[in-house]
């Protein structure tokens, strides 16, 4: 037999081959099933890490073929992270509609120390137009007693989430990882949420903790520039940098003593285990400069010579 005819009937060979079991694999893992899964995907994924997931799950058949119909579709750009409802009864193409189509629940990052206004606004970005329930104006309604209980974390929010349901599953959150009895333990949630907005690093939060405690404690007025922030915060610009701190406001630290009437940002746990746990000091005073570091002092004298030092 000729060499080109030897070299036609392995490529037809072959190309049945690769055609058979193409046509294989794509199939659905399970035929007789119609069974649902949930399946999510993080917002970190690869592609190759979503078709193993997909191969251990038993939702696909073979990894190669997956990786194989991404390539030649172009889909594997289009994957979104979220969570899916899949079945063993789907085949390739279907698997891939679904994880390129509409989601069903999106990944929503709250970072600590966020006033609700910004959390509003994180929700209407991330939900976008996926959501038809949820309502900026609601949201802030529905939170204007919550500051500090909207618990700072990476959730994944049903896009048929009511503004009711999504505020449930942040203060639910909160209750599980703070484990703070409220409103017993209020004056300790304002005292994080200060001290989240004071402090730049765990080192600092007990010390800081330590020495609003011993302020509240002693009468003196707190004078935290973050309680003022929170008073002239507005859309753009939450927490301006420059203040008049004889701006009238019963959160004003530096004109009325005490704590604030509520928190005045969400805290972390690390703010609310400082609140809980504070480091005792000698230290009276603190101040911070452009770099985050933070300055301790024991006597107005002391505070007054970092500021000459360190502020100007």
């Amino acid at each position: 037999m000729k060499g080109w005819v030897v070299l036609l009937v392995v490529g037809v060979s072959l190309g049945v081959g690769g055609f058979w079991w193409w046509g294989r694999k794509i199939l659905p893992p399970d035929l007789a099933t119609s069974a649902k899964v949930v399946f999510v995907v993080a917002k970190s994924q690869t592609a190759g890490q979503i078709i193993e997931q997909l191969s251990s799950k038993n939702l696909i058949q073979s990894p190669l073929a997956a990786r194989i119909f991404l390539r030649i579709s172009g889909q594997g750009r289009k994957l979104q992270a979220g969570s899916f409802v899949l079945s063993s009864g789907q085949n390739l193409t279907e698997i891939f509609q679904v994880l390129t189509g509409p989601l069903a629940n999106v990944w929503v990052t709250i970072p600590e120390g966020w006033r609700r206004e910004q959390i509003a606004a994180r929700m209407q970005t991330i939900l976008g137009e996926s959501s038809q329930e949820f309502v900026t104006a609601d949201f802030i309604t529905a939170t204007a007693t919550l500051e500090g209980q909207l618990f700072p974390d990476t959730y994944l929010i049903p896009v048929s989430a009511t503004v009711e349901q999504i505020v449930k599953i942040m203060t639910n959150n909160f209750t599980t990882k703070t484990r703070l009895n409220l409103p017993a333990d209020r004056q300790t949630l304002i005292i994080a949420s200060l001290v989240e907005r004071e402090a730049n690093s765990d080192g600092d939060r007990p010390t800081i903790a330590g020495i609003l405690w011993k302020r509240l404690n002693a009468g003196w007025p707190l004078q935290v520039d973050a309680t003022v922030q929170y008073v002239l915060g507005t859309t753009g610009n939450w927490w301006p940098i420059n203040i008049d701190t004889k701006y009238p406001s019963v959160y004003n630290t530096y004109l009325h003593s005490g704590l604030p009437p509520q928190p005045i940002a969400n805290p972390g746990l690390a703010s609310i285990q400082a609140a809980k746990n504070p480091t005792t000091t000698p230290f009276w005073f603190y101040l911070h400069t452009e770099d985050g570091s933070v300055y301790y002092a024991k006597t107005i004298g002391e505070h007054n010579s970092n500021i000459d030092k360190y502020l100007r």
